[in-house]
């Protein structure tokens, strides 16, 4: 392993305050990470991946999710665990699925306190009779508090409005944990275990003791792909795409449908959308 020169954490915030990267599309990236201070050191091995696709700023991307169709069969959480080298350790998932009663009716906007009181992601059948299902995970905010709090630019909104992260930068501190509001960011507490033939190269694996998020497949969707958790979606309740575009798919669909965002009055201004097109099976 390269030998790498232990430095404190405050001196490593300055250093990482000054520096700049650009990371070019086919390249490959190779981090080694190394920290010293009162917990003692913690290190990641290095890691080969493949760098795919760069932000084009003419580009907006969000997500259209139709929870008039999703079914609750959390394929899409583990399509996202398999494409993005999520190892078991990381609970919950960077998407999670809740389980709803249809109080209000599935067109409602549900609030942080209905999410904790009338809803679970740990129902075992699905679709049920009386129940609407509403999947969660980073809504790549305009205005992401994620990114004000943290002290280190690990956490940044790239051009295409993706909020990303520099691994190589986090620091574990968490604040953009606590930040959050829609509880999307999973700190990594052990060392990331995954057998080498279900790695996927164009995806870091991500050491012990930094945050990481969904990204919305940008090595997929940066190079024209969807993302995993709509391309494996059965009933194909999500849809991608960039609403800078009038014609793509989800401009036209928030176009014809009602939606709604979830804590829109937390002023993140999120880039998933949900609308309902009818759900015939709730009584």
């Amino acid at each position: 392993m390269k030998q790498v020169k232990l430095i404190r954490r405050r001196d490593f915030i300055k250093y990482l305050a000054g520096s700049a990267g650009l990371l070019l599309a086919g390249s490959y990236a190779r981090h080694t990470l190394a920290f010293a201070g009162d917990e003692g050191i913690r290190t990641a091995q290095p890691v080969d991946y493949i760098i795919t696709g760069v932000a084009d700023p003419k580009d907006k991307f969000a997500m259209v999710i139709d929870v008039g169709a999703c079914i609750g069969c959390r394929t899409c959480m583990y399509g996202c665990k398999e494409e993005n080298n999520i190892p078991d350790s990381i609970s919950p998932l960077w998407i999670e699925v809740f389980e709803l009663q249809p109080e209000g009716g599935v067109t409602g906007h549900p609030s942080p306190q209905d999410l904790k009181k009338g809803a679970t992601t740990s129902y075992t059948q699905s679709p049920r009779e009386g129940r609407w299902y509403l999947p969660v995970h980073c809504n790549h905010c305009a205005n992401p508090p994620c990114v004000k709090v943290c002290p280190t630019g690990a956490t940044y909104k790239d051009e295409d409005g993706l909020v990303l992260m520099r691994y190589e930068r986090c620091i574990g501190c968490r604040l953009c944990v606590v930040a959050c509001p829609y509880s999307a960011r999973r700190f990594n507490w052990t060392k990331p275990e995954l057998p080498p033939e279900k790695t996927n190269p164009l995806v870091e694996v991500r050491p012990i003791g930094v945050v990481e998020k969904c990204t919305f497949c940008s090595h997929r969707t940066r190079v024209g792909k969807l993302p995993r958790c709509v391309e494996v979606c059965p009933v194909r309740a999500k849809h991608f795409g960039n609403i800078n575009d009038p014609e793509s798919e989800v401009s036209k669909l928030l176009e014809e449908n009602l939606s709604f965002r979830l804590i829109e009055e937390a002023n993140t201004e999120p880039n998933i959308y949900y609308i309902t097109r009818g759900k015939k099976w709730i009584s």
